[in-house]
């Protein structure tokens, strides 16, 4: 097949092209801006992503009318069928999620055999740019913006693109349409073609927009591990080429028994930014992202921020904890740096030794679906006459009353198993404010396109085709019906892989019913 490939932005930064997506309100205190959010240029937001892949579970795939989640309608197992072809996407190794744990593999209600596995090269255009500079059958247009969708009369058929940068506009007429442009920006392609035809998508009522999920995500306890040294268990290690780390998940025996979303935790450094850990390393790591021209060299600049903290800035602690001990310190930082920018492969973090073995508990959440949780056009428009978007991404208290009993299983199993334990940072009846509290993303975009069998319940089918629309189809989280505990990246992608099969499969089809004389 060929295909043209339209990408917003280019190589290299260009301001002009991200200014397109700046302009969408959010609410800061739930969503990051739209510019550490979204990224236009070749290979998109990966640029900015950390480069960590992790599947969907069997459990994300059935409904729990209890929780007000839709299931999928089609199995893991479609979708698992393209996890190979995904890891060869990312340069992974092999697509191996589970991994032996010892005493730790499984003990109560809680698994510590899962893996997450992590990309060497994160931005995916620079690691696909030459098969694409190479390709005879890809054509790639940077710095064109996708502007409008024009849909036939009856409402059954995108006719026509229309293609915009600073200084023109053309119109293009290609036979299928995949938009591939994040959850937000395909989103706000959908919805002003809906403004324009309001019968489409169900209509102004209708799904699209509506269900707007990311995850919750935290830090509300300290493990403390009963012996020290198992804390190898939970740190990166080098699986087949590359890294791998586990996550401590919990059955789908009791996230069905106690009605509990899906949610991921894993042992982690203390935040940098309280300095009241008392480590130099932390502070050394806290004094280089806090200046912005080193920081942001080191990470993207969402990561900083998250590492920084909140104002006011504990400078002079910092340097004390640095001080301390600045001969142990500086070697310490110099193995970290080594291990995260010189070796091959590169170590994607680290995790400083605890000698009693406590470390922070970091939890990333499944996020139910509720239709005020929403994204809508802004009568803004950005320079080349696109509408905005306003987002209003909402958490509820079933999202922190499920993160909370996770919590209390784990602890629990812990307990049991003679692990370790949980030392919670708040009071029983201030946990659920403090999750709140820490509620907030805006980078893992998923639901506004949602996959399901009617368009009264969803935008797309089960092909990621637009219902109701036969040449319009849709790549991207948006259409995952829930947020798992899963990182979204690679399942899309693994989507999105089963997705073009799909599209060459129906060409090779139809071009053979012509050749046959089947059709006219």
């Amino acid at each position: 097949m060929s295909v043209l490939l339209i990408e917003s932005g280019r190589e290299q930064p260009d301001p002009f092209a991200m200014a397109l997506s700046a302009g969408h309100v959010v609410n800061v205190e739930r969503h990051a801006p739209a510019e550490i959010a979204i990224h236009r240029g070749l290979g998109g937001t990966s640029r900015w992503w950390g480069g960590r892949c992790v599947p969907l579970d069997d459990v994300d795939f059935a409904g729990r009318p209890d929780l007000g989640c839709p299931g999928w309608p089609v199995s893991h197992d479609e979708i698992a069928a393209w996890y190979e072809a995904a890891a060869a996407f990312f340069g992974i190794g092999p697509a191996r999620f589970t991994a032996p744990a010892g005493c730790w593999a499984e003990f109560g209600d809680t698994r510590c055999d899962q893996l997450e596995r992590w990309t060497q090269e994160n931005d995916v255009g620079r690691r696909h740019r030459l098969q694409l500079s190479n390709s005879h059958l890809i054509r790639v247009l940077l710095g064109a913006t996708v502007t409008e969708l024009h849909v036939s009369e009856d409402d059954q058929k995108v006719t026509a693109l229309t293609v915009a940068d600073a200084r023109s506009r053309v119109r293009i007429e290609p036979p299928r349409v995949a938009l591939a442009c994040g959850g937000l920006e395909t989103t706000r392609l959908l919805l002003q073609a809906q403004q324009r035809r309001p019968r489409l998508f169900g209509g102004p009522d209708g799904p699209l927009g509506q269900g707007y999920m990311g995850h919750i995500s935290g830090k509300i306890a300290d493990i403390v591990l009963a012996d020290p040294a198992s804390a190898n268990i939970h740190d990166f290690f080098l699986d087949q080429g590359v890294f791998a780390r586990r996550r401590l998940t919990l059955t789908t025996e009791a996230q069905t028994r106690e009605r509990l979303l899906n949610i991921a935790f894993w042992a982690d450094n203390p935040p940098f930014h309280l300095a009241g850990h008392g480590n130099g390393v932390l502070s050394m790591a806290w004094l280089a992202l806090a200046i912005p021209w080193i920081g942001r060299r080191l990470v993207a600049e969402a990561v900083r921020i998250s590492h920084v903290g909140p104002r006011p800035y504990r400078w002079a602690r910092h340097i004390w904890n640095l001080a301390r001990a600045p001969l142990r310190t500086l070697r310490q930082i110099g193995a970290i740096l080594h291990a995260r920018l010189l070796a091959a492969p590169r170590k994607p973090g680290f995790l400083v030794r605890s000698r009693d073995g406590r470390y922070a508990l970091h939890y990333l959440a499944e996020q139910a679906p509720h239709d005020q949780s929403r994204v809508t056009l802004s009568t803004r428009k950005d320079a080349i006459g696109l509408p905005f978007l306003d987002v209003d991404l909402r958490y509820s208290d079933i999202d922190a009353q499920s993160v909370l009993r996770a919590h209390e299983l784990l602890d629990d199993s812990l307990r049991r198993a003679g692990l370790g334990r949980l030392d919670f940072h708040e009071a029983p009846e201030a946990r659920i404010a403090a999750i709140l509290r820490q509620a907030k993303d805006g980078f893992h975009q998923i639901g506004t396109t949602r996959m399901a069998l009617r368009p009264q319940d969803g935008v797309v089918d089960s092909d990621c085709r637009v219902h109701g629309i036969e040449n319009l189809y849709v790549a991207s989280s948006s259409v995952f019906p829930r947020s798992s505990q899963a990182n979204p990246t690679f399942p899309a992608v693994a989507l999105a892989l089963r997705l073009a099969t799909h599209l060459a499969d129906r060409v090779q089809r139809l071009s053979s019913q012509r050749d046959s004389g089947a059709m006219p």
